[in-house]
């Protein structure tokens, strides 16, 4: 646990779901109650997203390959120029964002929802602050919901919104790959 989210590569231990997003079978309201509680969950509930597709999109922005061929969002990937980092410590990771900002680079995508500096800088005091996971998490949260509102009806397209406002047709397929990996995890629980 880092800064009280869950880092993990098992869904279930790292997620929440609402109950009133899920049907009502047995198996599902046992999942809830034991991933309510999480910060995926209180996030979620905040912004009112499914919180399988808001871990599916930190999987997605900020993947990181463990062992035994586990995969989890990672709270310190960097990305710049399409150029991805993955340091090993919020430390190593500060002082990489440090340098690419004294360089005059802005376009940089930080932390497990990989915000980007350029669009959302403005939600944080300082940049590094980003590298904070709950304070990631909580803006790529914000910054989702707001996209899927603005199509209503089209979950695909809205949650492609948070990788790309213009291009709608990288928007909808990456909006359906997200809905594609958030089934697979919720599968599993």
């Amino acid at each position: 646990m880092i800064g009280g989210l869950f880092i993990i590569s098992h869904p279930m231990e790292s997620m929440a779901a609402d109950s009133t997003q899920t049907s009502g079978n047995s198996q599902h309201t046992a999942a809830n109650a034991k991933l309510q509680n999480t910060l995926w969950g209180q996030v979620a509930r905040r912004h009112r997203i499914d919180p399988y597709i808001l871990y599916a999109v930190a999987l997605t922005e900020s993947r990181k390959n463990g062992e035994q061929n586990c995969v989890m969002p990672w709270p310190w990937a960097i990305n710049n120029a399409g150029n991805s980092f993955i340091p090993s410590s919020q430390q190593e990771a500060k002082a990489l964002l440090n340098q690419m900002l004294d360089q005059g680079k802005r376009n940089i995508d930080v932390g497990i929802m990989q915000v980007n500096l350029r669009w959302h800088g403005h939600r944080v005091a300082k940049p590094e602050q980003l590298l904070i996971p709950s304070t990631n998490l909580e803006i790529g949260a914000s910054v989702l919901s707001e996209a899927i509102q603005s199509v209503p009806g089209n979950l695909a397209h809205g949650i492609g919104r948070y990788y790309s406002w213009k291009n709608e047709p990288a928007a909808i397929q990456y909006g359906q790959k997200v809905i594609a990996l958030a089934d697979q995890i919720r599968a599993i629980l």
